[in-house]
């Protein structure tokens, strides 16, 4: 299980996003579940850093990973509260030019995971997203 922790995440999803990729639980998967997994955690990890604290507050983000039959990782975050899970799906069967923005990153992970959860607890979001593999 690896144990990732990042202080001070203002602008460093890059950073944030490779150390994800490199742990030993992601590196070891297929191309297709890294692509997967890869699309999620950018998804989350860009949120987080992005809109997670608000305007002058930087923050921590807390990543755990586990690998059994499916690949689990937890984010944690300190930030104001919010579940990405109660925005409403995009219409995908619209143009994009008749389409609102913002939606489509958390339609695409819910595709891709074959669970997604969220919830609110001591002070702390915390969205947990499996992969079986």
């Amino acid at each position: 299980m690896s144990k990732l922790h990042f202080q001070s995440i203002k602008g460093q999803a890059r950073e944030i996003l490779t150390a994800i990729l490199k742990s030993p639980e992601v590196a070891s998967c297929n191309l297709k579940e890294t692509l997967a997994l890869r699309l999620a955690c950018e998804e989350i990890v860009m949120n987080v850093t992005t809109y997670a604290y608000p305007e002058g507050a930087d923050g921590f983000l807390d990543v755990d990973i586990q690998k059994t039959d499916r690949i689990t990782i937890r984010f944690e975050d300190g930030g104001v509260p919010f579940n990405p899970l109660e925005q409403k799906e995009p219409h995908t069967t619209l143009s994009w030019k008749q389409r609102r923005l913002g939606g489509l990153g958390i339609f695409l992970l819910r595709r891709k995971m074959d669970d997604v959860r969220y919830v609110y607890e001591n002070h702390k979001n915390v969205l947990t997203i499996e992969k079986v593999i």
